[in-house]
Formats: structure tokens, sequence, C-alpha cells
């Protein structure tokens, strides 16, 4: 992977956001470091519409301190994407001259149409949907897009966001029946001039500081075990109980809110009505949140470009790419482990050993590509390390529940084990999921064994019955010798998972050894 590293700042209306990053050859992109400032930069937009002296210098301070960050880490060259606030100001060509010379950063101010189109490629390259709505309400701006079969259909921008509508309606600290009977006109008045958003009834994904706020506060208050964001979901209904409860509330009760931070207490309620309002007229079903939003998008347009694809074909496998070249596993020993898992998989449903689905499949798929990165960390205990790395790391196109899974057959080690690691996360899972945890943690296990040595040996597998006992045709390009031994070893587990016995016969070279 290229050493070389990027920046992109986005200014926005509430805060401004720093990702330095890693970009690989091949588009693999890996996430150094991130900061956020919040500087409301939308409150500093006057009656005359332009951006005051404090709101500039405040940005400046803000971005100096960015780029003395980039410094330190060497960074090559930084992309500046400017937003609501500097849109609609009319000194806006001051305020990014003042901050090239300050800085020499070039930003670029998007439209709020780009702004939503961007939003659009962070979702459908980063989550399993293929058709929904987007909504990222910043601070100045409210973003929506609809798409189908991941293509972009609609790309819209409302001038409301959690600042200017807190701004505007809620300017006391309890709101009023009066303020909050005026924002809802004011949101459903904007909503009412994009008819095409009622009763589409598609999943609804939201993004921004809005959303994300909103999915920490559901996580804390239902204890969810995994601290993940990105992709979780919440039904509407849940969405309008946290509005309900936060509008009730004083500035400094909110403050105390577990999963709301205080910088973002006073504007929550405005935001959480924009949502409210919106999930509403889409007459959705399904909230999901997502982490990824504008800066992921500008970056994905660049790995887009580097592929020459318009979307990534593969949301899943992109991600593994990237978690590969991160923690620097052998991609090509990942890679046979699995085809030799797959090959074994199906020949044992071919002959009705085992019964796996297509979530099997992915949970196995997954397990056998990552099973080495619980070495990154340490050669011994690697199995809690593979176990806590999967809860982790960033995995697109799957469900929290595929995560845990594959976690699962990806540290397995016995079935006593592997319900001890499971034991805080039992809202994934039923009983019912620990045996095709097992089978599948033990497939995994014994087509590691023929690859221990990461040279590709062992080329392929197949199972054929014999009477009572199964004859696993293991096909070799050489002489085994440590891979036939610690494999023994999971076929005696095999045994126990399968009941079944399982026997090895060997192929090297055309020559047949039964073992």
């Amino acid at each position: 992977m290229s050493h070389e590293l990027g920046a992109i700042v986005d200014l926005g209306s509430n805060s401004v956001r720093l990702v330095i990053y890693q970009q690989g050859s091949q588009g693999t992109q890996q996430e150094i470091d991130n900061l956020k400032q919040t500087v409301r930069l939308s409150s500093h937009l006057g009656d005359d519409g332009r951006i005051d002296e404090a709101g500039i210098k405040v940005a400046l301070r803000v971005l100096e301190q960015f780029c003395q960050l980039c410094r330190a880490y060497g960074v090559t060259h930084i992309t500046g994407i400017a937003t609501q606030a500097v849109r609609m100001a009319v000194n806006r060509e001051e305020v990014l001259k003042r901050i090239y010379e300050a800085t020499g950063i070039p930003f670029r101010v998007v439209s709020g149409e780009e702004e939503a189109r961007y939003g659009y490629l962070a979702v459908v390259n980063s989550l399993a949907v293929e058709e929904g709505v987007t909504v990222d309400i910043g601070g100045g701006s409210t973003e929506i897009t609809v798409f189908r079969g991941r293509r972009l259909v609609r790309a819209d921008s409302i001038p409301y966001g959690a600042v200017s509508l807190t701004r505007e309606f809620l300017r006391s600290d309890l709101p009023s029946m009066k303020d909050m009977k005026n924002l809802d006109r004011v949101i459903q008045q904007e909503l009412d001039r994009r008819p095409w958003l009622t009763g589409l009834g598609f999943p609804v994904i939201g993004m921004g500081g809005t959303a994300r706020s909103l999915a920490r506060i559901h996580q804390r208050r239902r204890h969810y075990p995994l601290l993940i964001l990105h992709g979780y979901e919440m039904w509407p209904t849940e969405v309008t109980a946290i509005l309900d409860m936060v509008r009730s509330m004083p500035i400094a009760k909110r403050r105390n809110i577990n999963g709301l931070s205080a910088d973002r207490a006073d504007i929550i309620t405005a935001g959480l009505a924009m949502l409210d309002q919106i999930l509403k007229r889409v007459g959705t079903s399904r909230f999901i949140i997502s982490n990824k939003g504008l800066r992921d998008g500008v970056l994905m347009e660049q790995v887009l470009r580097i592929r020459g694809q318009e979307l990534l074909p593969d949301t899943l496998m992109y991600s593994i790419e990237n978690v590969h070249d991160q923690f620097g596993l052998n991609r090509d020993h990942a890679f046979h482990v699995w085809e030799l898992a797959d090959q074994l998989l199906t020949a044992m449903v071919k002959h009705g050993l085992v019964v796996a689905s297509e979530e099997h499949r992915r949970w196995l798929q997954v397990a056998a590509l990552l099973h080495d990165i619980g070495r990154a960390i340490s050669i011994y205990n690697t199995s809690k390390h593979t176990f806590y790395l999967l809860l982790q790391i960033p995995l697109f196109g799957v469900s929290h529940r595929d995560r845990v899974m594959a976690a699962a057959i990806a540290a397995f080690k016995s079935t006593k084990q592997i319900q001890t690691y499971l034991s805080m996360y039992q809202e994934f899972f039923d009983e019912e999921d620990i045996p095709a945890i097992a089978q599948l943690g033990v497939i995994l296990r014994l087509v590691r064994a023929f690859d221990r040595t990461e040279t590709g040996a062992v080329t392929g597998l197949d199972l054929q019955p014999d009477g009572r006992v199964w004859k696993l045709i293991v096909k070799a390009r050489q002489p085994l010798g440590i891979e036939l031994d610690l494999a023994l070893e999971w076929t005696k587990k095999c045994r126990k998972v399968f009941q079944r016995e399982i026997r090895l016969e060997v192929d090297d070279l055309d020559r047949a050894a039964r073992i």
C-alpha cells in the first residue's frame, strides 16, 4: 500500500471535520485520523447574508489547527469542501480567499445537489440497500436523495438544518407547543414542495450528526452490546419517542442524556423534528444509520475513478480488501482458505451432511477471509483477538448479526468457548445457531490446517460417502507434512460436531496415499 497520505476537510454549517487517509494503488483506503470541531458557522450569517468577522476567525483558527495536524502526519494533499453556510454567504469569495491565504487549502463550494449525491455515494457503496431515501441533516441544510437499484434517481437540498431551524424557531430553552407547531409547519411546507417523497415506502438512511446522536441515544438506552453505528436500524416510532423525550427537556437536562454530546444538546430537537417528518412522509418501516457521509462520498468518488467503476460491485469484498491492507494480512492465503472452505461446505451440503443457507455461506466467507486478523495483535490468544477485531473493523454490506456470527466462526475452537464469547451478544442469535456456528467453525479450522504453511499445497477438496465413513479427498500439488498432522486433529472435532467419522485420503502428484 502507498504511504502517501491525503486529507479531506469538510467546512460545514455546524462543524468542521478533518479526515486523514492513506490510499492504495487499487483504490483501497485506510482512515488514519479524524477530528471534529464545532464552529456553528451558520450562526455567524447575518441578516445581510454575510459571514461576520467572528465567524471567519473561528473557522480560520480551527483550519490552521487542522493544517498543523496534517503537517505532523506528512499529508501531501488536502481537499477542502464547503457546504451550506458558505454557499449562502454573499461574501463567500472573500471567506475562501482568506482561508486559502492562511492555510493554503483551496476549498470547493459544492451545491446542495452535489452534497446530496456524495451522501448517496457513501451509502450505496457501504450498505446492502438496493433502494432507499438518504437524509443528511446538517447545520444549515438537509440533503435528500432517492435511489433504486443502487442508481441515483433524484437529489435535492432543503435550505434548513438543525442549526438554522433552531435559530429561527426554537429560541427558548424549553420549546413551547407554538414553537414546535411553527417548526413542524415550515418542515411540512418544504416537504410539500417535494411530492416525490410521499408514500415511497423505501428504507430511509440517515447521515450526519443528528442521525448519529439519535442512534447513540437509542443504543445506550437499550444497552446495545456493539459499539457500531453504521448499519444500525431503528423503528420510525422509536425516532418519534426520542424526539418527544428531548423536546420536553430544557437544554441543561438534555446535556445529561447518555449518548448525546453536550455541543449538540441545543440543536437536537430541530434535527430530530426534520427527520421525524421525513420518515412519516416517506411512509417507511425501516430507518438505518449510516456512519458514512459527505467526506466518505468524496473519497469514494476518488476510489471509483481509480478503479474505473460507477459503483462498487461488491461492497463487502472492497471493505475486506481494505482490512487486508490495513492489517498486512496475506490476501492469497485468505482467499485460498475461503476457496477450500467453500468447496468443503458445498460438498457437505450436496451429500446432506449439513444444511446451509446463503446466510451461513456469507458468515463462512467473512470468517475465512479474515480468520488470521487476530495475529496482527499477537500470536497468543489469537482466537480472542480475532473475535474482538471482527466486531470493530469497518465491514460493509453485512448486518450486525452477520458480523457477530462471522466473528464466532472465525474465533471457533470449541462450542463451550464460543458460547462464552457470545454471552454478551445474545440478541443476535438463537440457540439453533450454535450448532451451525460449530459446524462452520470446524470446517474453517480444518481447511486452515490444510494451508497452515500458506503455500497453497492443497489445491482442492471433495467429500465422498463410503458406508458409515466419509472420505475427504485432499488434492495436493506436493507431499503433505505438517498440514496433514494439523488437519487430523480437526477430523476428531468433525466426528463430534457432524456425528460422522471423516477420513483423509490424499492425492498428491497423482499418487493416492490412504491415511
